[in-house]
């Protein structure tokens, strides 16, 4: 009895262990200047560095090396940071108007640029080629075309004649954009169709899709009887699109189902030129599921993601934790929900990205103010802090990250860099306290942090990862996919795999020893084939630029 009792008490001592095994901060970054300075996204790039932006007030000062576009210092400009890949600073670029300019989406580009996109009260000034559609502080969407070096090659202004706020943009593969946001305008500028709702309707999702110089090609407005915001979007494998967002309406014109409470989760799906092929409204009966967030998953389903108050009810299958909780929800191909789980502490959890990883698990970042509760297993460290949630392909939780100093630190975003190794970033009020082992420059800064989850750690989980692949039926995993310049390639021990395309030609044989990388940049876009040629496995993927 004595050793069963023993046997029973060190399986929980591993079981707890291995819930518990949390990543170690092995980098950080502040980046900031004499004043106010708001993260609010960032790119891995080509070269092995990091794009980083957001919109700034601050002068010369700090890591800023150009004064405000506007005179007088009191607007905010796009503020574009690109470090190297030991985070050192490359160059800074101040883009903005005579208004405020906020940034919200960053991408490089096919030919090693960046496009920028937000939206903007400016005038013609400053780097603003265009004159604003809508009456002074009336927003329009405002895209950037930057060279490698960060130069302007070109900026455009887009919009109608009420306010019109860009949250997302993509590079399509015709080598376009497709951006979109949310917009109060009816017919006028660029905008072609009137708001669903009509004068009381508080905005629809606006979708527009660029050529490589930034021309309008087509437009859509999308929307049902209320208030509907676009807050991310993507071109799917298809060629289609795929459009998230939160709706406050009821069952009416696009929108074929009704609210399940006040707003919900609203993915629209659609085709290469913009027409509807299917909608999903998700959510809860409480007041607030306010999406942020979604990525096509290499299945072709989707993962979506944002943050609500509400109980079990509608598609929500788990109680609120506290507050509002991340709640996240992966979806098949055509929108029908396969699972959803919901993550948070006692008090307030702000969602803010995620991203499907090369375990085909997630990594889920946003900020909290809980304590200990829930699935939040450390305390707060100040107002707020980051907290990073890594779960697996079934949506199990396999560690939590809390981060922060003593002060509010908010994270906006985060990018799987390689095998158990994650770059997080957001802004900071905090002084060296906590987490935090670099000093604020101004008010609020850039803070980069970089995690690593380590092997002691992760032998914690190697049996629950076996498990994982096994019930996949996977003895290797290719990733991204659709893939534009690298190819991850991920073997149990060691396997020679081959590249081919459709006609069966062989592209290249290479050995793999647990992971490796193979160059596709060079190849052209199409359907491909990789084969594990120590257990016949074949994996399709496709090749985008």
């Amino acid at each position: 009895m004595k050793n069963k009792m023993l046997l029973l008490l060190l399986s929980a001592v591993c079981l707890s262990a291995n819930v518990f095994a949390q990543p170690v901060i092995k980098k950080q970054k502040v980046f900031g200047a004499d004043y106010t300075d708001f993260f609010t996204t960032m790119a891995l790039t080509k070269d092995g560095g990091t794009i980083i932006g957001g919109s700034s007030n601050s002068g010369i000062s700090g890591d800023k090396t150009e004064k405000n576009r506007d005179s007088t210092g009191s607007t905010d400009d796009y503020w574009i940071i690109k470090t190297d890949s030991t985070g050192t600073i490359e160059w800074d670029k101040t883009i903005g108007g005579n208004g405020n300019d906020i940034l919200t989406d960053i991408q490089q580009t096919k030919d090693g640029g960046y496009l920028l996109g937000g939206y903007s009260e400016s005038g013609k000034s400053g780097d603003k080629s265009g004159s604003n559609y809508g009456p002074v502080y009336s927003p329009d969407y405002w895209v950037v075309k930057l060279d490698s070096a960060g130069n302007i090659q070109w900026d455009k202004t887009i919009g109608g004649s009420d306010d019109d706020y860009l949250y997302s943009i993509w590079q399509t593969n015709d080598n376009g954009y497709i951006i979109g946001g949310a917009s109060r305008s009816n017919i006028s500028g660029d905008k072609t169709e009137n708001v669903k709702g009509g004068a009381s309707d508080p905005g629809d999702y606006w979708v527009v899709k660029l050529n490589k110089n930034g021309v309008v090609e087509w437009d859509k407005t999308i929307g049902g009887n209320y208030g509907d915001g676009l807050g991310d979007l993507q071109q799917t494998n298809d060629g289609g699109y795929i459009l998230g967002g939160t709706s406050s309406s009821k069952m009416s014109f696009d929108k074929t189902e009704n609210s399940r409470g006040g707003q919900d989760y609203w993915i629209v799906k659609l085709n290469k030129t913009g027409v509807i092929e299917w909608d999903k409204t998700v959510g809860g009966n409480d007041e607030y599921e306010i999406f942020v967030s979604l990525q096509q998953t290499t299945d072709e389903g989707y993962i979506i993601g944002g943050y609500s108050s509400s109980d079990i009810s509608g598609e929500k299958t788990e109680n609120s934790r506290g507050g509002y909780d991340y709640w996240l929800v992966k979806l098949d191909s055509s929108g029908n929900k396969q699972l959803d789980k919901t993550l948070g502490g006692n008090a307030t959890d702000f969602f803010s990205a995620v991203q499907q990883t090369r375990d085909l698990g997630y990594i889920v970042a946003g900020y909290s103010d809980s304590k200990i509760s829930g699935e939040k297993t450390e305390e707060s460290r100040g107002d707020n802090d980051y907290w990073i949630v890594k779960l697996d392909s079934t949506g199990n939780l396999q560690w939590d990250k809390t981060i922060g100093g003593n002060k509010t630190d908010q994270c906006y975003a985060i990018t799987q860099v390689k095998k158990d190794v994650y770059i997080v970033g957001g802004l900071s009020e905090s002084n060296i306290s906590g987490d935090k082992t670099k000093p604020r420059k101004g008010f609020v800064d850039y803070w980069i942090v970089l995690l690593n989850y380590t092997t002691e750690a992760r032998a914690q989980t190697k049996g629950n990862e076996a498990f994982y692949k096994k019930i996949n039926n996977k003895s290797f995993i290719v990733y991204p996919n659709p893939a534009k310049d690298i190819l991850h390639v991920e073997t149990t021990g060691k396997a020679t795999v081959t590249l081919t395309n459709q006609s069966g030609k062989i592209i290249l044989t290479k050995t793999i020893n647990n992971n490796g990388e193979i160059n596709v940049s060079h190849l052209p876009a199409g359907l491909y084939y990789v084969k594990n040629n120590e257990t016949g496995e074949v994996q399709k993927v496709i090749i985008t630029h």
